[in-house]
């Protein structure tokens, strides 16, 4: 009888990859009707707005590129930690095939589908290392897991224009050339490991722990090979050419694009080079300590290891102080220990949901199962399978496997957004777990004469696991995180109403950093806080603000000259399990402005006096009644009920303006009255009101924003009425009163 383990599947493997490459194709496109919407395309998510916002900049001054920008945390500006590959090859492919003048559909429909080809290249480079480790058959089974699982999908989404999926792509290619560069002893795979691994480091900040796993992997087979008396000299040649290749590319690149000449861990510096040049010391050390050991027992060997690498660190904090510093940085920051991740949803752990971390009665409601449904358990088993079958032995791919899968498993734990990086090892792991577990089965029902065909049981195992995948997948398309209708009207609205801010720019945007990205690239503003969340403390701080003269000084201070806000950003009420359920940003914005969420909730945890004073509440839940420097001059068409059962504008857009000054003299110590209607571009009307105290001598002084006449839809609707005890007076009020601060003397 012919046994599972001697089927091939190399006649028709070419056409089951075809499938499942057709498979992935459909399933990444998923989210067309999302992207694709009448007379526009939307990207998905936040960052892919930032990065097509430095394609078009690339494309104006290509192959130059920049790391300064004066458009974000304005008016500072600053170096942005992404490096710029991924942005290059679009801006570089958008160039040719614009014939050098590509326009703005052709190239954002190029960078739509970037992810999707960059998905299917990913699955194929998974197909071939899951078939460099194992076999033919469970590279079809993991291939075909990848296609359909959900964390890869996301970040691979038609749309989802982000680096991501380069970090894949890029990372499983070096680590499928290092391993045959260890099998076959090649120069040639040695030199394209170390090409994709300098490429990893031109792509993603984090690469640093791609070459990590590798290091890793070498340390650990050094000690394997020492204690089976080994010849370790393919890993001294693999690991150094590799790191070697891996500088020489970098130092390439770095002679024609802008870099810092410092060492940084957050940008392209001086670090990355050093980095990968002190692995390739470190594999030198190795193989030279081992020839030295050659006749000493084995278990020496990692002693002296130990003490090698406790010298190497206590050489780097006394000769490369800022080195060591910079390293651990990094390394605490993909260990979630930097104190801004712990606001960021996608940064939280992997076993943690908004009610603490789940266990078994959260099973189909966790980031896990929405990332992987049953396969990540799958996984698991498989993980321990493949200890169990090598537990005397392990070849040089699957080892390097279990520490790959180790380390960014433990990088998931802590973060779920590296869900994405692990989703290849899940794929892999649950392949080598249906190939076990079929061939074990259909062993034992052949056995009891039932004769159940291996390819059966197979074939039921991936329905079991690939179903839920493609109907996550499918859901996650139908709902993906992306600015809605609402806000790109508003964005559209905000560039074609608001002055050109010019290069450099003159003013900028203050809104809370979750937007910052789409009013950079679809409004084409400056922002004082985007994604990277610089700037989001002065801006947390604006938006708790009572007294509007301390956020005047911040306005000031950062420049601003608008204010976006919109519903999310505060604290709305929800019916869950018949009770009211506060959600919003707002408590994220007391986070960062170091505020105690408690002090605005009263006793029954509904929003008290100190929320309604913030400037958030004084302007998108009171529409700036009241506020002597801001007036509202958009609103969205979207409307809803807020905390006060008031309908009212989704998004609301504020201007800062000097506000004209009117100033009179009445009878003392008395109070004087100011108010007008309001109409907005949405055709809802509000009362704008104030009060001021006149002093001893009776003077009274007020600051409208609003002008009588205006260019925009939301306006004043009659002059202001002032009005003193059995006094008043209709006053008109000019645009240019209100934009130079003039002083209007009015008689009672």
């Amino acid at each position: 009888m012919t046994t599972w383990n001697k089927i091939k599947l190399n006649p028709d493997s070419p056409f089951y990859l075809f499938l499942i490459l057709l498979v992935g194709l459909i399933v990444r496109l998923f989210t067309f009707s999302q992207v694709f919407e009448p007379g526009r395309i939307v990207f998905l998510e936040a960052d892919p707005y930032y990065h097509m916002w430095r394609v078009f900049s690339y494309i104006e001054s290509f192959p130059e590129t920049f790391f300064f920008d004066s458009f974000i945390n304005y008016p500072y500006g600053v170096v942005v930690g992404w490096p710029p590959l991924f942005d290059q090859i679009i801006a570089l492919i958008s160039l040719i095939a614009g014939l050098g003048k590509p326009g703005i559909h052709l190239v954002e429909t190029i960078g739509a589908f970037i992810p999707v080809i960059s998905g299917i290249f990913s699955i194929i480079s998974v197909y071939y290392i899951t078939k460099e480790i194992f076999n033919e058959r469970i590279a079809i089974y993991s291939s075909l897991l990848l296609a359909v699982m959900p964390a890869h999908a996301q970040i691979s989404f038609l749309g989802f224009t982000d680096h991501h999926i380069a970090e894949v792509l890029i990372s499983v290619l070096a680590y499928l050339f290092f391993i045959r560069s260890l099998k076959n002893d090649s120069y040639r795979f040695s030199i394209l490991s170390g090409i994709m691994i300098g490429l990893s480091f031109l792509t993603w900040i984090g690469a640093p722990i791609f070459i990590g796993i590798i290091l890793s992997y070498i340390v650990i087979q050094f000690v394997l090979d020492k204690k089976l008396n080994v010849n370790s000299n393919y890993l001294l040649k693999t690991g150094t050419i590799s790191f070697l290749i891996a500088f020489v590319t970098i130092i390439f690149f770095y002679l024609w694009t802008p870099w810092q000449k410092d060492i940084q861990a957050g940008t392209l510096s001086y670090f990355q080079p050093v980095f990968v040049f002190l692995c390739a010391l470190t594999v030198l050390f190795l193989g030279i300590i081992s020839r030295i050991m050659k006749d000493q027992k084995w278990f020496l060997f990692p002693s002296i290891i130990l003490v090698m690498f406790a010298s190497f660190f206590l050489i780097l904090v006394f000769s490369l102080p800022s080195f060591y510093d910079n390293l651990l940085t990094g390394i605490g920051y993909l260990l979630r220990d930097a104190p801004v991740l712990k606001q960021i949803v996608e940064a939280q752990p992997l076993f943690y949901t908004y009610d603490g971390f789940f266990l078994g009665w959260q099973f189909f409601s966790n980031p896990v199962w929405y990332s992987f449904a049953f396969s990540f358990y799958f996984a698991i088993i498989g993980l321990f399978l493949l200890l169990y079958y090598h537990r005397t032995g392990i070849d040089k791919g699957r080892l390097f496997l279990v520490i790959w899968t180790l380390i960014v498993l433990v990088l998931a734990l802590f973060q779920r957004r590296f869900t994405y990086t692990l989703a290849v090892n899940v794929a892999i792991l649950s392949g080598f777990f249906i190939d076990k577990i079929t061939f074990n089965m259909s062993n034992i029902y052949n056995s009891r004469a039932l004769n159940l065909k291996s390819g059966h049981i197979a074939l039921f195992i991936l329905m079991v696991l690939c179903i839920p995948n493609l109907v996550l997948a499918y859901s996650m398309a139908q709902s993906p995180p992306k600015p809605s209708d609402d806000w790109y009207d508003s964005l559209i609205w905000l560039r074609e109403n608001t002055p050109d801010p010019g290069n450099p720019p003159q003013y900028g945007i203050m809104t809370w950093w979750d937007y910052g990205n789409w009013i950079l690239y679809i409004s084409k503003r400056p922002v004082v806080a985007n994604n990277f969340q610089i700037g989001g403390d002065e801006a947390a701080r604006f938006f708790i603000e009572p007294d509007e003269a301390l956020a005047n000084k911040i306005m000031d201070m950062r420049k601003a000259r608008y204010v976006v806000v919109d519903r999310r950003m505060g604290l709305n009420k929800f019916m869950q399990n018949g009770h009211p359920v506060l959600k919003g940003t707002f408590m994220t914005i007391l986070s960062f402005a170091d505020k105690n969420f408690e002090t605005y909730l009263d006793k029954y945890n509904l929003p008290n006096d100190n929320y309604f004073q913030t400037m958030y509440a004084r302007m998108h839940v009171f529409d700036g009644n009241g506020l002597n420097n801001y007036r509202m001059i958009y609103e969205s068409k979207e409307a809803y009920y807020n905390l006060l059962d008031k309908p009212t504008g989704n998004i609301k857009i504020f201007e800062y303006v000097k506000g004209a000054k009117i100033t009179g003299k009445a009878s003392s110590n008395g109070t004087a009255f100011i108010s007008g209607k309001i109409i907005t571009n949405q055709e809802r009307i509000f009362d704008y009101l104030q009060e001021a105290k006149a002093d001893e001598k009776g003077y009274f002084e007020f600051t409208v924003p609003y002008s009588t006449v205006s260019s925009y839809e939301t306006r004043l609707l009659k002059n202001y009425y002032l009005r003193y005890d059995n006094s008043s007076i209709s006053i008109n009020i000019s645009e240019n009163d209100v934009l130079n601060g003039n002083i209007i003397k009015v008689n009672l």
